[in-house]
This record gives structure tokens, C-alpha cells and sequence, in this order.
């Protein structure tokens, strides 16, 4: 049994509408604020405003001084974000129940206390031009952004939601001001809290944070869009690796009718390796990937298909596959009565996924009453059930018109190598004191985390299953690993075990590669196999009445692949094909770059450059395959993390019925090179043509492995240096909020079974590469050499164990920490001893940690980006 998902509406006085909706179940609570106003609000010249505005809203208000809304909500164990759309801009916190009220505290001041600041400003326009020049190099997003530019000609739909790069720069503190000054406003919101809270309580608490907030008068006038009679096109030329094609058709918006047998019909193309799309073309080899969507909107939106090409094929040809997929609808091949019924089943399941955990649910609410009303969601599947095959016709004969579409084609360009010069157009800002100084805990309630409870089998066969009962949707996650991944890599051609893992489900005894994604995809489930790292991870989303059938997918797929003749040429081909598109990303270039200086060759954990896994995938054959397979794919390395709607019990039997008899082997013990921490600072530029952000990692081999007895000490340094995110962490606070120099920068260890590495990652503009390095360098030197504060400890401690029930808050987050925590070896008390742990690492020990493994006078350090 699932508990009821019913939205209660409230509406204040001043206009606020209040949207709850109770999950008994759930350890946290999220707290949304939705206010209607996005780049569709923006004028000429002022595009991006709406965004700017959103960064600058985690600055300064009449309560809270710059840093402390994010020093707060970290403080207290908080996760938050913001993000603005063409129809809105959101914000939200998630905590532990009885932290609630901080959010409040947080967004009342965010409405109508926000106090906007020049020199946050000037700071700010580094920052989002940072995160500009990383969409811009990006093919996806440039291809985004001229296709809309085209395919609109007055409506704002037609601008990047983060705007134009000389708008950004043009913005005044005036122009902010008046923006939000006219927007944000009660009556223009929607509050949204999901999760295990109590009702009665949180509407006064709204009452008494919002309920004086005087309303506005909202006024602002969007121009239509004419219908479009011709069929428009737009090319881009850029650098990159692989051409791609989009096509774009306007559809009505969220309050017509349509939109659901358009939604319908985007699912039924874009339902996976069974659906027509793909069959159609990548199972073909004309594109490697190929992706379907229809836009929910306030306005009318645009129904896409984006097809990434493999090499050698032109656009033409796509297009017109393209185009006769969906002009078949009409006449050849027009939708059966089974396909449809199998995509219904598919959105009727992956919404019910979208009930899994307070943010998502949150999101949903939000967001449809934005663009329409929340009761859109508690419609949505009865809308979606109602639709017939003569309505899909239908849409797809008035919308999907070669006369309203528009054409985007991104043609890679490659122009002989540039010199590269350093070139500034702004200065870098420094702030004259420090931000590291904590404010008071606004909520002092202590988070006693809930007992974390789950029941474990081991099968006679050595497989180990760790189960948790969940009743908040009816759905069931799974994390597995089998213990056949890189660590083996040094035994065999470094490329096999991707390549084995990544054929499994290719076919399985007695099915075809398209019968197992026909029965899976049809019903809304899915079945993952990836290779990363140590092992071969694989996954299972289902509904609880589908898991029984889905898990027995899975078990064919892992215990008798057939490994098909056919399969394994075209996967081998994708493969090449997929690597040969990250040649031109700068991020895939570092890390293979940063792995090869910190790792000896042969090492289970060093990446080969391009050309030769290249020459490793094409040397593999199928016989290759199979031996692999038969040599370290046992049940005795299996473990399943599991957690959903279900009894324990239930669970173990049907995972005894379905891999009892699976038999176990003796393994092969993993060669692994020992190392050591390098002798010297080395620093390597690589070129990407055309790349205006460079992406970078600094770093060196960090000597500490998951198990180590300092792992704790390490993580809890970790988070006060880089890992806890731009804005709070002192890297964060140096780079991004003091210098304005990144949007993003992070920093962790790479702790395994074995040891791996430590790194600082960041994108930053390729003219401030050096001295942004330079920054980051005299940071690390300053926090090994003065240590922490003691506030800073507290903070740190205080995040880590208060956002520990936030892992729990859904059923993957459950399923993958019972799998975490066997492959790891932690011990079966391990969930609920981690805050004591936590809780008893001093000020001593950070300090030692950050001596200890924290080394930046021997760094190694990649830049790629437009350097030459």
C-alpha cells in the first residue's frame, strides 16, 4: 500500500498561492519558491536579466549579509539550487522537517528584502559570462540557441534564457532593481512544500514569514508569435567533432488541449532502442543518438527532434529519414493501437518515478502551476490515457508540417590552429577582507537522523541483497555491481571489460536486443549496464507490480548474454563513434590528459588517449568477449542494493528465484601498480580550437582509499576547501564570489578500493586560466599553512551531518547507499554510525588531513581550451 499524493491549495491574503502535499514516509521536506516571471518578461536589451537577477539573490538582504543565506542553509544540512527558465524562476531548500522554517526565513527576505549591490554586480557579469562561454562551446547549446533565434521572430522565446553576451555586460544596477521591484511579488508566486511535514503548522509559519508582504501590480505585454507559413533554416559552423541536425516545429502551450496527443507522440518516438525513431536511424548508423521532446509551456512552445550524426552522413540524409518518420504517421505507417497503449504505459510509469522523493514531486507542482495550474499533474495521467490514434494524427498533420518547421544544422569547422593571445576586457575583482567569518545558527534545533533500517541476504551462491522498504510510490529502484570492471584491466585488453559489460544487453538466451528493450521500455522501466571504474554497475527503475517481470529481464541479461555476431559489430562502431565525438570537449580532454600524468601506464586507473582505445576496441573479437565473460562474471562478486514498495521477504524470494542458481567461481586476483605521490609541479595546455572556456584540473595521486582510517578526517578537510560547492567552500569563496572569476569550481578525492586521486576542477575563461590557477594555488598554500577556523569546522560538520537524512529522501538515494555500503565493506552499521563519525573529527585533525594529502607544490595541472 502507497499512501494518497492530494495537493492541498492555499492562498493568502496578499495573493500567494501555497501548494502542499504530505509524504509521511520521507526523512526531509522541500520548500519551492516559483515566481512567473523568466526570459519570456525580458525586453530588447536587457535579455538575461531574469538570470542575473537570480544570481545576485543569494547576495545580500535587510537580514542576511553576503554569504549567509548559503553559510545558513549549509550549516543546517540543506541542499538548495535556483534555476530560470523561459516561464519562470525557481528556488528551494530541502532539509530535515524541523529546519523548515529556515527556508521560510530565507525566501520572505528573498521577496521583498533583497538588497542589490554594485560590486556584486560588477563581480557577478565575470560569473555568468563564464557560464555563457561554456554553453557556447558547447554544439547542443549553440545549435539550441540559433534554432530558436530563427525559428522565433517576435516572441521573447526567441532569446537564451541567460542572455545575450553585450545585454549581460550592459545591465544596470538600475535595471535590476526595477526588474525585481516589478516582479517579485507574492501575488506573482507560488509556494510549494512536499514532503513530512505538518500542515496546520507550516501554513501559519507561511502566514507569519509572508502574509505581510504587501502585493504588486503586475504589469508587462508578451508579442505573440505570427504563425510560421515557410519552412525556415539556420546553419552553424563551429568546432567540434560531430555534425548534428535539429528540427523544431511550433506547438500550442500548456492550456490547449493538443499538447497531450503531441506528448504522446513525442514518447512513442522517442521511447528508446524499440521505439521508430531509433530503429530508423541509429540502428541504421545514420545517427549514434537521437532525441524526441514536446514542450510544455506557458506560451507556444516547439516540438523537437535532435539527431547526432555518425561520421560520414550527411544532413540531408537525416533529415529526411527524419521527416519520413513523422509524415508516415499520417499515411503509411500511422500509429497502432499496441504501440500507443505501450507508450501510455511507459509516461503512466515515469510519472509515477516522478513521485519518488520530495524534490521531484515538488518540481512537477511548480512548475505545471507556472505554466498552467497543478491540477495539470493530477490530471496528467487520465489526459494522457484519453488520447486517441485520430488525435495523434491529427496533431501531427496541423503542427508537424514541413511549413512550420524549422531546420538547424551544426556543421563541425576546423581551421588551422591560432596563436593564442591573452587578451582582457574587464579586471578581475578583489575584495579587501574575508568572508570566511560564520554567522549564528538561526535554527537551533539539533537533527537526530532517523535509525536507517534494511535487511540483507546472502544466497548460497555468495550474492548479497540489501533491501528498504519504502512506501512512498509505487516503485522500485535497484543498484547492482558485479566485480568485473577495470580493476581487471591490467590482465586483459584494457578495453575489454567496457566492452563486455556494455554488450550484455545486447541479446540474452532465447531474446534479441529488441525484444528485451520492447518489454522493458513498454512498460516503463529500464534496465542500465554501465562500466565505470572497479565495476561493472548495472540498474533497474520499475513500478513494484512490474518489478517481478523486469528483475527477471535482468537476470537473463547478466547470466546468459548471447553476445550476438551482429551486435557486437555495431556496438564496436557506436563505441569508436561516441569517442571520436569527445575529441573536440575540453572537459573529456583534461581528464584523460590528468589521468595519464597522475597514473603509470598500465595502471587499472590510467586512461589511453584516443587513437589507441581506438586500436584497442578494434583488436577485441566476440571470442575475446565470451572469455572474459566466463572468467569474471560470478555471483559470488554480485551485490543488489534494493528499496521500494515491497516486503524484505518478497524482494529475497524473488531474487533467490531468479539468480539462485547462478554459479559462483574462484576470481582472479586485480594486478594493481603501486604509486606515489609525483616529485615535481608539472602543467600541460591542451588546444581545442574554438573553445573560449578552458576546462581545468589541479591536482595529484591523493593516497587515500575508501577504507583508509583517515577517510573521514580527509572528507570532512575536503568539504571545507572545495567540496562543498562555489559558494560556500574557500575555494568557492576565493575564485567565484571574491574574484568573479569561475561559475563553477569543486574540489574531491577519488577514493576507491584503491587509491585514486585529488583534484580542484573549474571552467573558466581561457585568458584568466593562469591567474585564476595562480588564485587557486596561493588558497591552498594559505589553508595548508593557517588551517581552519573553528567556525568553519562547525559549519562543516554541521552540513555533513544534517544533509545525511537528505540521502535517504528517495529510493534511489536508499538503494544506492545499501550498495555503497557492502561493495565498500563498511559494516552493516555503518549508515547509522556515520554522523557520531563525523561528529567526533576536531579542528586537529582537518589540519593534519590538509598537511598531509593536500600537496600543490607538485601538482599536476591540465588546461584545455582555445591555448596554443
Amino acid at each position: 500500500m502507497v499512501f494518497s499524493h492530494k495537493t492541498t491549495e492555499y492562498k493568502l491574503d496578499n495573493g500567494l498561492k501555497v501548494l502542499f502535499q504530505n509524504h509521511p514516509c520521507s526523512p526531509s521536506a522541500t520548500f519551492m519558491v516559483w515566481y512567473k516571471v523568466g526570459s519570456r518578461n525580458e525586453t530588447p536589451g536587457k535579455t538575461g536579466i531574469s538570470h542575473f537577477l537570480e544570481h545576485l539573490s543569494f547576495k545580500k538582504t535587510e537580514f542576511f549579509d553576503n554569504g549567509q543565506v548559503v553559510a545558513e542553509i549549509t550549516r543546517n544540512g540543506g541542499a538548495f539550487n535556483a534555476f530560470t527558465s523561459r516561464d519562470f524562476t525557481s528556488y528551494y531548500e530541502s532539509f530535515a522537517t524541523n529546519k523548515l522554517e529556515l527556508a521560510m526565513i530565507i525566501e520572505s527576505q528573498r521577496m521583498h528584502k533583497l538588497i542589490l549591490q554594485e560590486d556584486d554586480r560588477e563581480k557577478e557579469v565575470g560569473v555568468i559570462l563564464s557560464e555563457l562561454e561554456k554553453n557556447l562551446d558547447n554544439p547542443y547549446s549553440v545549435l539550441e540557441v540559433g534554432l530558436r533565434e530563427k525559428a522565433y521572430i517576435h516572441h521573447p522565446y526567441k532569446n537564451p534564457i541567460i542572455g545575450w553576451e553585450e545585454d549581460i555586460k550592459s545591465i544596470t544596477l538600475d535595471d535590476l532593481n526595477e526588474y525585481y521591484n516589478n516582479f517579485y511579488a507574492p501575488n506573482n508566486a507560488t509556494i510549494v512544500v512536499v514532503g513530512n511535514f505538518d500542515q496546520k503548522q507550516t501554513l501559519e509559519l507561511i502566514k507569519k514569514h509572508f502574509g505581510s508582504i504587501p502585493p504588486k501590480e503586475i504589469n508587462y505585454k508578451i508579442t505573440k508569435e505570427s504563425p510560421q507559413k515557410s519552412t525556415r533554416r539556420t546553419i552553424i559552423k563551429k568546432p567540434g567533432s560531430s555534425p548534428i541536425v535539429k528540427l523544431a516545429y511550433h506547438i500550442p502551450s500548456a492550456q490547449n488541449k493538443d499538447i497531450f496527443p503531441l506528448i504522446v507522440f513525442s514518447e512513442m518516438l522517442n521511447i528508446g532502442v524499440s521505439g521508430r525513431t531509433y530503429q530508423s536511424l541509429v540502428e541504421t548508423q545514420i545517427a549514434t543518438d537521437i532525441s524526441v521532446s514536446a514542450e510544455v509551456s506557458k506560451d507556444p512552445g516547439l516540438f523537437t527532434i535532435i539527431a547526432t550524426l555518425f561520421p560520414g552522413i550527411s544532413h540531408k540524409e537525416a533529415e529526411k529519414r527524419i521527416l519520413n518518420e513523422i509524415n508516415s504517421i499520417i499515411d503509411s505507417r500511422p500509429p497502432t493501437k499496441d504501440e500507443i497503449e505501450k507508450t501510455k504505459r511507459r509516461i503512466t510509469s515515469s510519472f509515477e518515478f516522478n513521485r519518488d522523493g520530495t524534490y521531484k514531486l515538488a518540481y512537477l507542482l511548480g512548475y505545471y502551476d507556472t505554466v498552467d495550474t497543478y491540477k495539470f499533474v493530477d490530471n496528467y495521467v487520465d489526459n494522457i490515457q484519453k488520447v486517441t490514434i485520430d488525435e495523434i494524427k491529427d496533431a501531427v498533420k496541423n503542427y508537424l508540417d514541413i511549413s512550420n518547421a524549422t531546420i538547424a544544422d551544426f556543421i563541425p569547422s576546423h581551421a588551422e590552429p591560432k596563436k593564442f593571445v591573452a587578451t582582457y576586457d574587464y579586471t578581475p575583482h578583489e575584495t579587501i577582507h574575508h568572508i570566511y567569518k560564520t554567522p549564528p545558527i538561526l535554527i537551533e534545533d539539533k537533527i537526530t537522523a532517523a535509525p536507517i533500517s534494511f535487511s540483507k541476504k546472502t544466497l548460497n551462491n555468495g550474492m548479497k541483497v540489501l533491501f528498504t522498504e519504502n512506501k512512498t510510490s509505487n516503485t522500485v529502484k535497484l543498484y547492482g555491481t558485479i566485480y568485473a570492471g577495470n580493476m581487471f584491466s591490467s590482465l586483459v585488453n584494457p578495453a575489454l571489460p567496457s566492452v563486455c559489460g556494455g554488450m550484455l544487453n545486447r541479446g540474452s538466451k532465447g531474446k534479441s536486443k529488441f525484444e528485451i528493450a520492447d518489454e522493458v521500455e513498454s512498460r516503463g522501466a529500464s534496465v542500465g549496464i554501465s562500466n565505470i571504474g572497479e565495476a561493472v554497475n548495472f540498474s533497474l527503475s520499475s513500478t513494484t507490480n512490474d518489478f517481478p517481470f523486469i528483475l527477471d529481464i535482468l537476470a537473463k541479461i547478466l547470466m546468459e548474454p548471447s553476445f550476438p555476431e551482429d551486435e557486437f559489430d555495431k556496438y564496436k562502431h557506436l563505441s569508436i563513434a561516441g569517442m571520436r565525438q569527445k575529441k573536440y570537449i575540453p572537459a573529456y580532454l583534461a581528464r584523460l590528459a590528468f589521468s595519464q600524468m597522475v597514473y603509470p601506464r598500465h595502471h587499472v586507473l590510467y586512461s589511453y588517449a584516443f587513437s589507441t582505445q581506438e586500436k584497442q576496441i578494434k583488436q577485441i573479437t566476440l571470442d575475446d568477449v565470451r572469455s572474459f565473460y566466463e572468467t569474471f562474471y560470478s555471483s559470488n562478486t554480485v551485490i543488489l542494493g534494493i528499496a521500494g514498495n515491497f516486503k524484505a521477504e518478497e524482494v529475497f524470494k524473488l531474487v533467490e528465484e531468479r539468480f539462485g542458481h547462478w554459479e559462483p567461481k574462484k576470481m582472479p586476483e586485480p594486478q594493481i601498480k603501486r604509486i606515489s605521490l609525483q616529485k615535481k609541479y608539472k602543467e600541460k595546455a591542451i588546444f581545442v580550437e574554438g573553445k573560449t572556456e578552458a576546462e581545468v584540473i589541479f591536482g595529484h595521486f591523493g593516497n587515500l582509499a575508501r577504507k583508509d582510517p583517515d577517510f573521514h578526517k580527509a572528507t570532512v578537510m575536503n568539504f571545507i576547501l572545495g567540496g562543498s560547492g562555489a559558494l560556500s567552500s574557500r575555494i568557492g569563496k576565493r575564485i567565484r564570489e571574491d574574484l568573479g572569476l569561475v561559475y563553477s569550481i569543486s574540489s574531491g578525492f577519488n577514493a576507491l578500493m584503491i587509491p585514486g586521486s585529488w583534484s580542484v576542477r573549474f571552467g573558466v575563461d581561457t585568458h584568466y586560466a593562469d591567474i585564476t590557477i595562480q588564485a587557486l594555488k596561493e588558497e591552498l598554500v594559505r589553508f595548508i599553512e593557517e588551517g581552519i577556523t573553528d567556525s568553519e569546522l562547525d559549519l562543516a560538520k554541521s552540513c555533513l551531518i544534517g544533509s545525511y537524512p537528505l540521502r535517504f529522501a528517495n529510493n534511489s538515494g536508499i538503494a544506492k547507499s545499501l550498495l555503497i555500503n557492502e561493495f565498500y565493506e563498511l559494516g552493516d552499521n555503518y549508515l547509522n554510525e556515520y554522523p557520531s563519525i563525523i561528529g567526533e573529527i576536531t579542528k586537529e585533525d582537518v589540519n593534519q588531513a590538509a598537511k598531509k594529502y593536500i600537496h600543490p607544490e607538485v601538482a599536476s595541472v591540465v588546461k584545455a581550451g582555445n591555448f596554443k
